[in-house]
């Protein structure tokens, strides 16, 4: 896969294969917390501050965010994903010099929608795959990470977050920096 920043106000993912192509029209399904509480509380936290700090905060403050806060949060990720599955709609086959690929060109406007919905996509398979963050599986070391691949549908989800993890640097550095 090619990620491309145009000169003409969007951005394109060029020459996917069909797995790449597959893990993106994926980004929907893995960005649906139903089901798994983990993931539900890891994107609409039960406190502004988190669990630790629920203790002690005042209970007016976390009936406030329930109101107001956590219902806007519902509103904007379900609008990310709307986008984005809108824009994977718009995915093209192409061949070159008889080369088969996929392409999609995307507005920078809707860089946004995308960054949301693949940071959502991401913290969902994490926490119903039991994927390691970063900073957990270079403190675990090699042993629990050859278990936890042996598990169903982690390698699966593991390349999903790797792919998402990669087309949202590109996004973050190339294309909403730049504007």
């Amino acid at each position: 896969m090619e990620l491309i920043a145009n000169d003409d106000g969007t951005w394109s993912l060029d020459w996917m294969n069909e797995l790449e192509r597959l893990m993106l029209l994926r980004i929907p399904e893995a960005a649906d917390p139903t089901g798994n509480p983990k993931a539900e509380r890891r994107l609409f936290p039960e406190s502004p501050l988190g669990m630790p700090a629920l203790r002690d905060e005042d209970e007016g403050m976390v009936a406030d965010w329930k109101e107001f806060v956590e219902p806007e949060l519902r509103t904007q990720f379900r609008k990310a994903v709307t986008v984005v599955r809108d824009d994977l709609g718009k995915l093209e086959k192409r061949t070159r010099k008889s080369i088969r690929f996929h392409s999609l060109r995307v507005p920078k406007a809707h860089a946004d929608h995308w960054c949301s919905a693949l940071n959502q996509a991401r913290l969902v398979l994490h926490e119903r795959f039991g994927l390691p963050d970063e900073e957990d599986e270079e403190a675990a070391g090699a042993e629990e990470g050859d278990a936890a691949e042996r598990r169903e549908g982690h390698w699966l989800a593991m390349l999903q977050s790797e792919i998402y993890g990669g087309i949202l640097e590109f996004l973050v550095t190339r294309v909403l920096w730049l504007r």
